[in-house]
This record gives C-alpha cells, sequence and structure tokens, in this order.
C-alpha cells in the first residue's frame, strides 16, 4: 500500500515536470551536497535534451551507466577519474547528468528507468535514500560484499560507522557513502577584526550570538553592514533546530514536531533578528547570501563546506567557521551522498565495485579538493586543511562520528516544499510564529501517515 502511495506521488511529480534549479541562497544544497553551477534548461527546452552525457571507454563488453546530478560541468574531472577505475577493470563508465533540483533529478531518473532507460548506479542525496530503498529503485550489495571484503573493507574501514548507518536499512547495505557537509557558522573575519572581536569558543551561547550581531551590525554614508544572513533553507534551519533539541519531525519519520515549543524558539528568533533587531537582512530570492559574507554586506552566515568553490572563485580568504551556537546543546548536523546500485542493473556486481570505486581515497583525492567533507577519515584531515581555509576548517570533519542526518522521509519533496512556504512566511511576510508552525505540523502529518503502517 506504501508502496503505491509512493508511486502515485512520483507520477504527480512526473506529470508537474521539471520546474528548476534551488535558488543561490542554498535551496538547491538542502542535502549539503555541492551542486554549484546547476541551472535551468532553456524555455521550452525538453528536459531530455538538456542531459549531458561523457564517459570512458572500456577493453570489454560491459559499460556501466552512472547517472550524476549536474550539467555536465565537472565531467572532464569526473572521467578523468574514472579513467583510473577503466584502465583497471576494462569496464567502460558512461555519466548521464541530470540537471535541477534534487526532487527533479530523482523523478527525471525514475521516468528514464520506467521508460527501459536503464541506470547502472547513481549518486544519490540523503533525500533520496529513503526513497530509493523503499520504493526498490535500489538494491542491498551485501553479496558483492561477501565475496569482495578486502576490497570493501578498504573503503569503508576508514568511515565512521554513524555514516555507514545511514545507508544501511534493515541490516542491508545499499551504498558506498562518498562525501558530506555539516552546517556551521561562516564569518567574515575582516569584519570580525573590525569590530573587535575574534573567532568565539565552540560552545558559545544564544546571547554570546546575539552580542556578535548587535556589534556587528552598523551602518555607514546610509549603507548597513548587518550581522548575520539567517539561513532560510531547509537543511539550514534544521541544522539550527537540532541545536535546541528541535526538528520538523520525529526521527522514525511518523509525526511532525515543527512546532514543539523549541521549535517555536527558534523561528522566533530567526523572525525576530531580521524584523525585531534589524541584525539580519529579509531573504531575497535572487540574492546569493555567501557572496553577500564575501563582499563584507553580512558579517555572519550558516552553510557547511560548499561555500569554499565561491571562496575560491572570488580569492577570498578572510573567512573562518565555528559551530552553530549552543541554544540548547551543540548537535551537529549531517547531509551527504553516495553511490547507489540499481534494481534494474545487469550488472550489479560491476556496479557495486564502481560505487566501491567511487568512494575510495584514490578518486576522492583527486575528485574532491573543495565544496565537500569526504567521508573517508582520513582523507578529510588531508584535504580539508590542504586548502588553507577558512580557520579552524578542523570541525568540518571531527563532528562525523555524532552528526545527526537532516530528516528525509520518501514524502521529502513534499515537506521541503511545505517547509520552504513556513520559513519564507516567518521571514519574509512576518507570519505569526505559533500560528504558521501549527497548520504546518497538520499539514505536515498529512504526508507522513503513511510511515505509521
Amino acid at each position: 500500500m506504501k508502496r503505491r502511495m509512493i508511486a502515485a506521488v512520483l507520477a504527480g511529480l512526473m506529470i508537474s515536470g521539471l520546474a528548476g534549479c534551488g535558488d543561490a541562497n542554498g535551496n538547491s544544497k538542502d542535502n549539503g551536497t555541492d551542486t554549484s553551477g546547476e541551472k535551468e534548461a532553456p524555455e521550452g527546452q525538453e528536459a531530455e535534451e538538456s542531459i549531458v552525457k561523457s564517459g570512458t571507454k572500456g577493453g570489454g563488453d560491459v559499460t556501466l551507466r552512472l547517472a550524476w546530478l549536474g550539467t555536465g560541468q565537472d565531467k572532464e574531472t569526473l572521467d578523468k577519474c574514472l579513467q583510473k577505475y577503466t584502465d583497471k577493470t576494462g569496464i567502460g563508465v558512461e555519466t548521464v547528468y541530470i540537471p535541477g533540483s534534487w526532487t527533479e533529478y530523482f523523478t527525471k531518473m525514475q521516468t528514464m528507468i520506467a521508460g527501459g532507460d536503464y541506470i547502472d548506479c547513481a549518486y544519490v542525496a540523503i533525500e533520496g535514500f529513503e526513497m530509493f530503498v523503499d520504493t526498490g529503485m535500489a538494491a542491498p550489495i551485501d553479496d558483492w560484499i561477501e565475496n569482495h571484503k578486502e576490497e570493501y573493507q578498504s573503503t569503508v574501514n576508514d568511515i565512521d560507522q554513524n555514516i555507514m548507518d545511514k545507508v544501511t536499512f534493515d541490516g542491508k547495505v545499499y551504498a558506498i557513502p562518498e562525501e558530506w557537509n555539516n552546517v556551521v557558522t561562516h564569518f567574515n573575519t575582516k569584519l570580525l577584526a573590525d569590530a573587535g572581536l575574534s573567532v568565539p569558543a565552540e560552545n558559545w551561547t544564544k546571547e554570546e550570538f546575539l552580542d556578535y550581531c548587535e556589534k556587528l551590525t552598523k551602518e555607514k554614508d546610509g549603507v548597513k553592514q548587518y550581522g548575520v544572513y539567517v539561513p532560510d533553507y531547509y537543511f539550514g534551519v534544521e541544522a539550527w533546530l537540532y541545536n535546541n533539541g528541535a526538528a520538523y519531525m520525529n526521527d522514525d519519520f511518523t509525526e511532525s514536531t515543527i512546532n514543539s515549543p523549541e521549535s517555536v524558539e527558534v523561528f522566533q528568533l530567526m523572525q525576530d533578528l531580521i524584523h525585531e533587531y534589524g541584525y539580519a537582512p529579509i531573504p531575497e530570492k535572487n540574492v546569493d547570501a555567501i557572496q553577500q559574507l564575501i563582499d563584507g554586506n553580512v558579517a555572519m552566515g550558516f552553510w557547511g563546506r560548499w561555500p569554499t568553490n565561491n571562496y575560491n572563485a572570488n580569492d577570498f580568504k578572510d573567512v573562518a567557521v565555528q559551530y552553530i551556537p549552543s541554544f540548547s546543546q551543540n548537535q551537529p548536523i549531517w547531509g551527504g551522498g553516495g553511490i547507489f546500485t540499481m534494481k534494474e542493473s545487469k550488472h550489479s556486481d560491476e556496479a557495486a565495485s564502481l560505487a566501491n570505486y567511487i568512494g575510495s581515497a584514490e578518486f576522492i583525492k583527486e575528485f574532491m579538493a573543495a565544496g565537500a567533507i569526504p567521508v573517508l577519515n582520513s582523507v578529510a584531515k588531508e584535504l580539508v586543511p590542504e586548502l588553507g581555509y577558512p580557520e579552524n576548517n578542523q570541525i568540518f570533519y571531527e563532528s562525523a562520528a555524532t552528526a545527526k542526518a537532516v530528516h528525509s522521509p520518501v514524502q521529502y519533496p513534499e515537506c521541503e516544499a511545505l517547509v520552504s512556504r513556513v520559513i519564507s512566511d516567518i521571514l519574509v511576510n512576518k507570519a505569526d510564529v505559533q500560528t504558521t508552525l501549527d497548520a504546518a505540523a497538520d499539514e505536515m502529518n498529512s504526508y507522513l501517515m503513511d510511515n505509521l503502517e
């Protein structure tokens, strides 16, 4: 019954078509993965025409099809990395880049598979983990693991069990994780210095945070410098909620908790930072919040490691990071992705082998210099500091053992759309927080009720 309901939801999404990408403020990165460079297909152009393909040619009869989110902006680097796999195994890899948001990516892949256009393995963000497993799109790789223990263990022995648990369902392993992100506070250190401030301690409190906001909010010659840019996307807001013992829903995805007192307190604080204190600007859809930090228009923002791509492009190094203020606790959030083997693959062993290679140190060291945190601890400890900034960058990887996954039920598309409306109503339109969250809880419960079975 549950799977029939999910199929109906996906069918509805297919009918609506591909609506475009997340906005520049971070909505395209709700899982913490880096999707910079994505853009919407030209108006009137069919989605299939926007799909870019690249790959490597093997010397044998097997060519695997790998689905990857994007427009092919990183295809040269990815092909170069995959060529090493092909050289070792003789297996070719055709990478199919599917543009759009994660919801659109999952929906398009479902459409492709339903039409007989097979995929052997796919890069999947946490938003799709439950969906891919529950609908039977993905297959467990335990048989491959049993027959390739040394190869498998050489990869996963360097990954925290906390992360492996996120790709394990009913005791079966479905994917090889590759990268992740948390959400931390980013500081423009020049603005900190101008205000006589230093990077706070990791357990800084709400009161200390408000003090920083006040001292970093200034106006000169009619131009206002804001102390903070409030997170306005699913992943970032739930990171704040976690730090106050709150969340959008309970951990088994059966009941909404978005209107709990702890959640109301966080949403009220976010609204007050903008409308009561004047410490933060009203979020605007087409304003790049990360660029605002780089340009010195805001002093603090809340993201994972993905802004390092923006920092590189702007040669911006006046930046440091620290954990989110401990409103009542310090609970890091986890969002990331991995390579899933698809149930319809005719080469499941080879697909699992490719997934394991993409999760290996050899691949990650060459592919992931910036933008995300490698799940391999030794590689993270090498690559993250190697970039040289932000200051205090060890917090990008030291929380892997304790990070809690962002809530991503099978009904993620509906829940994410609802949360986005709630965030806008509260932050932009200044709606009453308690009333808005009570209504949101009722609507979210209508989506989650199927999980009670």
